[in-house]
């Protein structure tokens, strides 16, 4: 059963925006295309646990915290007698194992081996059980999801899942009998509790401020601005790409962008209007705000929470 479902981490969440209003530098982009790459792989796992019928939770995508040591775990799946901890790599192509790094066979690219990672967010995760009386076996897994991708080292096969072998591990974990008990639910909630109370992951992330973005309404389908909207229309029009999207919808979002890149800022009629480039009436922006949030002081100190 789905207990956490995946969500795209706050890190994606905000280059995906800030690719528009800031310029990305070389290796900002790179790492965009990493989180992306990685969260389509992740999804790629989703299709497989999301298909279980054993007695079992799955837990996705979970930011822990122990000692104050910070630690991502793609995938958890409990079942009666074990949890099973899930990295997931989207990497194509051929490689060998080579002293701790996993080489091209036809190319050059090389990365450091995810075994050592996993490895170790299976002894932090262990860590984190017994200082809150939790005892399970652990299971670690690297999952590489790319159907492209080939590993030449057989020794590392227990600790690695490739694509094609992927349907034979679940239908194994399918024949997993017996109800789960009240500690599995507890363990559960537990997980979910600190990952909840543990902070977002932001190294990587380029630094910006309100000043230095780039402001208006970015076009939901291919990013370019609209330039501006029709009096009274009910839909904003991308004139690059002809996309439309309904303006109460549009101005929700752009409310919420502006809430995640800037939490500590206020959000008000004044700012929200800047940053959407004065396409929207202040009029709009105050119904949108009234509607979705909860207006606190009142006059020119209005803000909204």
């Amino acid at each position: 059963m789905l207990y956490k479902k995946r969500e795209k981490s706050y890190k994606l969440q905000v280059m995906e925006l800030l690719q528009y209003r800031i310029e990305l530098s070389s290796e900002g982009r790179r790492e965009l295309s990493s989180q992306e790459s990685g969260y389509t792989g992740e999804c790629g796992l989703d299709t497989f646990t999301g298909e279980l019928t054993c007695e079992c939770l799955v837990l996705n995508d979970l930011p822990l915290v122990i000692s104050g040591t910070d630690f991502q775990i793609d995938a958890l799946i409990i079942t009666l007698h074990e949890i099973g901890l899930y990295e997931v790599k989207n990497y194509a192509g051929e490689y060998l194992h080579n002293d701790g790094f996993f080489e091209g066979v036809h190319s050059d690219f090389s990365f450091h081996s995810p075994i050592e990672r996993v490895n170790r967010h299976t002894s932090l995760l262990r860590s984190l059980l017994k200082k809150h009386h939790f005892t399970m076996p652990i299971k670690q897994y690297v999952v590489f999801i790319h159907p492209e991708f080939m590993l030449y080292d057989a020794s590392l096969y227990k600790k690695v899942l490739l694509r094609a072998t992927l349907p034979g591990h679940f239908r194994k974990l399918n024949k997993c009998s017996g109800e789960l008990s009240n500690m599995h639910i507890q363990l559960t909630k537990k997980l979910c509790d600190i990952s909840e109370q543990t902070d977002p992951y932001t190294k990587g992330i380029p630094q910006y401020t309100f000043e230095g973005c780039k402001k208006g309404v970015v076009c939901e389908k291919c990013g370019c601005f609209v330039r501006e909207i029709q009096f009274k229309s009910k839909v904003c029009r991308c004139l690059e790409c002809g996309y439309q999207e309904l303006v109460t919808k549009a101005l929700s979002r752009h409310i919420r962008e502006y809430h995640l890149l800037f939490p500590l800022r206020r959000m008000n009629i004044s700012g929200i209007y800047e940053w959407c480039g004065g396409v929207f009436s202040e009029r709009k922006i105050r119904a949108a705000l009234q509607k979705e949030y909860q207006a606190v002081s009142a006059g020119k100190y209005r803000h909204y929470e």
